[in-house]
Formats: structure tokens, C-alpha cells, sequence
């Protein structure tokens, strides 16, 4: 077996004969070149040829036939060992014969400085220091017209080795300035290291592209369907082309990267996103991707996210179906949906549908990547987080990560999780840009904070139930086949103004663990016709990828009854209900609906509501309870405070007995130091939020 440098000395002892074949035939070229007489201080090509005849060396076709005997003497060398760098090469692009003589000359001039000189003395100048295409063409075709035509044909732009970045022909500052013929030519830097067998990956796309580390099947959580499917998409042809099409972290790279393994093969992962932020470098950034996944007989992965869905730009689709085409082995694309245009662009695609892990695929996937420290957060609260976040394997990796590093931070030697440290690690793990749409509640309160009738709150918990045990319900229990629409968790919080229903959204989503987005008016309805159902589109695109609580406030103004069609403004309005109905129903979150008048909801978004929670007026006792419950402990009272007669006097809901025990609190601390709240300061706050509500005190 012959080592790599071997191999290139052979190459070298080719490209000597061709040389010297080269320099015979110059000495019968003109005194001058093109128009210029050679110069009286070098030696001609002709002193070159007297001096090496005195010393016993063949003639130009007794170089010519050794040239051919060592050539093919090279290709079988190079046929004994097909995984050497310089076999690779020629096999994985493609390169006809006389392509790799190209490669091979070139290759010999860095391996053998002596060569560079002879050079010299056939282009009759030392102070060149690369071939030009002109004499590459001289040197390997020949006198043979059908020769020079073949080497010209490798050298074309369009051909494989400038088409992969095997060669550059030309610096960009002479590209204009001069002929092609005498454009310089060299093996590029990658091309270099890789025919004097260093596999470094090209440094000039890392940027955009690497490789992935491999992976083992048992690493994988999915279905044994689903990877049986893939397995045979993957080895269905020698280049197949294959969609893998699943949300965010549901393991589509895990999956590639463990059947790769299998198949012996390494995984090239581009980011597509990336790679088209930089128009005037996408040329030849694709063409290195190209050439790595080549050189290295990978797969390649172009995860395109959320980038390649049907919205996708047209100049954009059109440079990934090109990547595609460009690449020789197999391809695998990855998008969050499955682009239309992708699937007739590409007839050979096949097709793997990756779904989100169920429930017990998630708590097993929590319990693989917690590994020996699963034993910190309990079974109990694996359970609950699994249920609670339908992350992907990658995402669920990531938030045990953090969970391990944030117990052991917080008490080294007794380490320890909560459901809250998990929930907050899994909710760290959404990506999402809902913020711009939609305004982030902190919760601020707590269950003993809420005062109201016991039958309301028993409506309140039996909806937290059903949306801690959803997945299970759905998955475990099978009711997914009875749900195909509306599976989202949804209520109607409707009552007076200050009866609670925001406290109860902020307490629900602090429950489950979720943050709280209050969608308003203001940044959703808009004046011109389809603005506001774009609005509300990218409102409940960002959701679904946030895990959030959705909370629209005065949502009767949203979510009013459709009328009859008597202009052109009741058609457009009820285009926008009809919209809203059919993004409730395809939601899969937390929806929260406040409303003061009930009455005032579609009919049909009552249908679609899964629970309805009526927020009364308070009664006199529970009104008490209020008011007692709005001071802290802290606080100061007076001991004549009545809190019946406060009841009992004002009928006012939780949020205004608040208001007014903050007014009242005010006040006794505007009368100085040891100023204490008394029974005058609550009745007068009383009486003056009475009157700012419309009512006389």
C-alpha cells in the first residue's frame, strides 16, 4: 500500500516528463512571445534542451510515452488505494482523466519545488511563480488538438474543478485585465491540504457549516416506525434526497446523525438561514459545502427551521434547490413544516415526518439527559414537566443541563429540584419573539391572595386539572382521535371589572409554569382591511412556539357576535371573526378570554370554549374578607377598623376595595411618623373611589 506522499511523488515524477516534454516543443516557438523578445539575461528554453541532450536525456516522445507509462502507473496506484486523499478527490467529484492530470500537475508543483524552476525554463521567466492556463493546457495536452481541448474543457467554469473550488483560475484583479489563457491557475488552499492528507475542514464556510459529532440509535426517543422510515429513505438510492419535516427539537438531527453513524457515513450540517444572510458570498460558500460533503462522503443536512416554509422568498427557494443539486452525495433537509414548493421542485424527494414526542417519550427523554442526576427532581416532577412542555429531545437536553448546573450551584452538597426549577429551565428553552406582539405579565400573587365564592374557585382548579393532565388525557387515554381539533385549553373569565379575572389569569399561568401574555387591543386591531388577522396571525404563531398563557383582554371587542351583512364594514368585520374562530380551533396553548359582558362572544367561540368561570359581585362577607386580606401584616390598623360595616356600607369589587386600601394607607402615611390607618382614612378612601366608579357614597 502507498502513502499519500508516495503517491505524490509519483504524481511529480509524471508532471517532470510532461515538463520536459513541454520544454522541447518550446524551442521551436518564436524568438519572441507575444511580440516581446525574450530577454538577453535568461536562459533560453534552448540552452535548457542542449545542456539536458549532453547529458543523455530522451527526446520529447520518448518523454511523452514515459509520461504515459508512469501515468497509468498512477491511476493504478491510486486504484489499489481508493480511499487515499488524492482517490477520494478524482472518485468523489467526478473528475475525468483529464481533470485529475490537472489536479495531479498542479499537486506535484507544491509537493516539488525543483519543478517550479523547470517551469521557468519553459516560460522562459523566473519571476513567475504559478502556471497560467495557457501553459497547463500546453504542458498536459500537448500537441494532440483533442488533448487541449479535454484539459480546456476541466478548466472551464462550469466544470467540476472550479465548480467545486478544486482550482482558482485567476485572481479577481486580472479576471478583466487579461486573456484567459494567461490567467494564473492553482490548486486552492483546501484542495492542498487535502491531496497532502490533512482532512481539516475549510475554515472559509464555519460560519455556516460543520460537522455534527455522531450519534447512536439508542440515543433516540421516537418511534421505531419513524426510524424504520427514515433508515429507508436514506439508503434508497447512492444520493437520495430527503425531507425531514417536524417542529423545533423534535430530534430531526439527533435522528440523522445516529443513522449516518450506522451507515458509516459522517453528517455535514448547514445552516440555511445563515448561508443565504450573505448573498455575494453564496456562491462559493456553496460551492465548499459542495466539495466537503463530497471529500468526505457525507451526509448532508441543510436545517432550514422555519426559513424554508412557503413564505419563503423565491430567490431563496430557488438557491436551496440549487444547493441541492449541486451536492453529490445524499441530502437531508430539515424544516419546522413541509414547503409545497420544495416538494415540486425536487420529484425524487422522499418524505419522513418527524412528530413532537409524546408524553412518555418526553418524561424518558427528561429522565436520559438528567442521567444519574434524575434522583434530584423526583419522578413526580419529571411527570409534571414532561406533561406540562412538549419539547423536543434537543431542547429537553439543554434545560437538565442547566437544572443540574443550577442544583449543584445553589447547595453543592445536598443537591435538589423543585417542578418550579424544572418549569423554569423548560420554559428558558422556548424560542420565541411573542413579546413583540403581545405585552409579558409577571405574576405577582398567590392562591391565598384570591377571595372568591367556593363554587368558582372549584371551576378554576378543575380547569388547572385538565390542563396539567392534557397530554396524558389525549395521548394515553386516546382522546386525541375524538379531538382532532380545538386540543388547546381554553376559558372565558367573564364578570364586572375588578371581580379578579386578571389575578386568575396571572395565578393560572404561574400554576402551570407558563409565562402570561396579555394580548390588548391597541396592538392587534388595526383600520386597513387584513392587518388586524395579520396581527392576530403572528400573535398565535409566536404562542405556539412559546408555551404561554394567552390572555386577551376586553375580548368581547375581539370576539363579538358576527352580524348581518349590510356594508362592506360588516363583511370585513366578520371576516376577522371567522379568522379568530379558525385560529382557536387549530390552537394548541392556554387561551384565556376576559370579558364584562358575556353576552356580547360570538356563539360560536362559546362552543369552542372549553370551561366558562362567572366572576359575581362580591357578597357583603366575602367583601369583608376582601378588605381584610388587601392589608399586610406590616401595615399598621388602627383597633376601631370595622371591616362588616365596610362591606356592608360600599359595594365594590375585589380590584376597587384594593384600590381604596392603598388610598387609605396613603394617607395615614402623609400625617407623619406613627401615623397609623384608621376607620376615617378607609371610609373617606371608600367614599372617593365610590364616586370615581359612578356611584354616590
Amino acid at each position: 500500500m502507498r502513502s499519500a506522499q508516495e503517491l505524490l511523488e509519483m504524481a511529480a515524477g509524471v508532471a517532470r516528463r510532461w515538463v520536459e516534454a513541454a520544454l522541447h516543443r518550446s524551442t521551436r516557438a518564436a524568438e519572441t512571445v507575444d511580440g516581446v523578445p525574450r530577454s538577453r539575461y535568461a536562459v533560453s528554453a534552448a540552452d535548457a534542451v542542449r545542456l539536458l541532450a549532453a547529458a543523455g536525456r530522451p527526446d520529447e516522445e520518448a518523454l511523452a510515452r514515459d509520461a504515459d507509462d508512469r501515468w497509468a502507473a498512477f491511476r493504478a496506484a491510486l486504484a489499489e488505494r481508493p480511499r487515499s486523499p488524492f482517490a477520494v478527490l478524482v472518485d468523489a467529484l467526478g473528475l475525468d482523466d483529464a481533470a485529475a492530470r490537472v489536479v495531479a500537475f498542479l499537486a506535484a508543483l507544491e509537493h516539488d519545488p525543483d519543478l517550479e524552476r523547470a517551469c521557468a525554463f519553459v516560460w522562459d521567466d523566473f519571476t513567475r511563480k504559478r502556471p497560467d492556463a495557457g501553459f497547463v493546457v500546453d504542458v498536459l495536452g500537448g500537441g494532440d488538438p483533442d488533448a487541449r481541448g479535454r484539459v480546456r474543457a476541466a478548466l472551464a467554469p462550469d466544470a467540476p474543478l472550479r465548480r467545486y473550488r478544486v482550482i482558482l483560475v485567476g485572481a479577481s484583479s486580472d479576471l478583466e485585465a487579461s486573456s484567459p489563457a494567461r490567467r494564473t491557475v492553482r490548486l486552492t488552499d483546501r484542495a492542498v491540504s487535502h491531496v497532502f492528507g490533512d482532512d481539516t475542514f475549510d475554515p472559509v464556510i464555519d460560519a455556516v457549516a460543520g460537522l455534527s459529532p455522531p450519534a447512536a440509535i439508542t440515543d433516540l426517543v421516537l418511534p421505531e416506525t419513524t426510524i424504520a422510515v427514515a433508515r429507508r429513505a436514506l439508503t434508497a438510492s447512492a444520493a437520495p434526497r430527503v425531507l425531514f419535516h417536524g417542529g423545533a427539537g423534535t430530534g430531526k438531527l439527533l435522528l440523522v446523525r445516529a443513522l449516518a453513524a450506522e451507515l458509516g457515513r459522517p453528517v455535514v450540517k448547514v445552516d440555511v438561514t445563515e448561508l443565504l444572510r450573505a448573498p455575494d458570498r453564496l456562491e462559493d460558500r456553496i460551492a465548499r459545502i459542495s466539495r466537503e460533503a463530497a471529500l468526505r462522503r457525507a451526509i448532508t443536512v441543510l436545517r432550514a427551521g422555519a426559513s424554508a416554509d412557503d413564505t419563503a422568498p423565491p430567490a431563496d427557494a430557488a438557491r436551496v434547490i440549487e444547493l441541492v443539486a449541486r451536492i453529490r452525495g445524499p441530502v437531508v433537509i430539515t424544516c419546522h413544516a413541509r414547503p409545497a414548493w420544495l416538494v415540486h421542485a425536487i420529484p425524487d424527494l422522499l418524505e419522513v415526518a418527524v412528530a413532537p414526542p409524546a408524553i412518555r417519550a418526553r418524561i424518558a427523554l427528561w429522565n436520559q439527559a438528567l442521567g444519574d442526576a434524575r434522583g434530584l427532581a423526583g419522578d413526580e416532577a419529571i411527570a409534571a414537566v414532561a406533561a406540562r412542555f412538549a419539547l423536543g429531545g434537543e431542547a429537553i437536553h439543554r434545560a437538565a443541563a442547566r437544572v443540574r448546573a443550577q442544583a449543584h450551584l445553589r447547595d453543592p452538597s445536598s443537591p435538589h429540584v423543585e417542578l418550579p426549577e424544572l418549569a423554569e429551565s423548560a420554559r428558558l428553552m422556548l424560542q420565541h419573539r411573542l413579546g413583540t406582539v403581545a405585552r409579558r405579565v409577571a405574576p405577582g400573587f398567590a392562591w391565598s391572595d384570591l377571595v372568591l365564592p367556593e363554587d368558582t374557585h372549584d371551576i378554576i382548579q378543575e380547569f388547572l386539572g385538565f390542563a396539567r393532565h392534557r397530554a396524558r388525557l389525549l395521548e394515553e387515554w386516546g382522546f386525541d382521535k375524538k379531538l382532532p381539533y380545538g386540543r388547546g385549553v381554553s376559558a372565558i373569565l367573564a364578570g364586572p371589572p375588578g371581580t379578579g379575572k386578571t389575578m386568575v389569569a396571572q395565578l393560572v399561568a404561574r400554576d402551570l409554569g407558563y409565562d402570561l401574555y396579555v394580548i390588548e387591543l391597541s396592538q392587534v386591531v388595526n383600520k386597513y382591511i387584513g392587518e388586524t388577522e395579520k396581527n392576530l396571525a403572528r400573535v398565535f404563531d409566536e404562542a405556539e412556539r412559546s408555551h404561554a398563557v394567552l390572555f386577551f383582554d376586553e375580548a368581547d371587542a375581539l370576539f363579538a357576535r358576527r352580524t348581518e351583512v349590510k356594508s362592506s364594514n360588516d363583511r370585513y368585520a366578520n371576516l376577522e371573526v371567522n379568522y379568530l374562530l379558525q385560529r382557536m380551533e387549530s390552537y394548541d396553548g392556554v387561551t384565556l378570554l376576559a370579558t364584562n359582558l358575556e353576552q356580547g362572544i360570538d356563539e360560536a367561540f362559546k362552543r369552542r370554549v372549553r370551561f366558562t368561570v362567572q366572576f359575581e359581585m362580591p357578597e357583603p362577607d366575602v367583601r369583608a374578607q376582601l378588605w381584610r386580606s388587601m392589608f399586610p401584616k406590616e401595615t399598621p390598623l388602627a383597633g376601631d377598623v370595622d371591616w362588616n360595616r365596610l362591606a356592608q356600607r360600599w359595594e365594590m369589587a375585589g380590584g376597587y376595595i384594593k384600590k381604596a386600601a392603598v388610598r387609605a394607607a396613603a394617607r395615614a402615611l402623609a400625617r407623619g411618623e406613627g401615623a397609623i390607618v384608621t376607620m376615617a382614612d378607609l371610609e373617606l378612601a371608600a367614599t372617593l373611589e365610590y364616586r370615581e366608579m359612578g356611584r354616590i357614597g
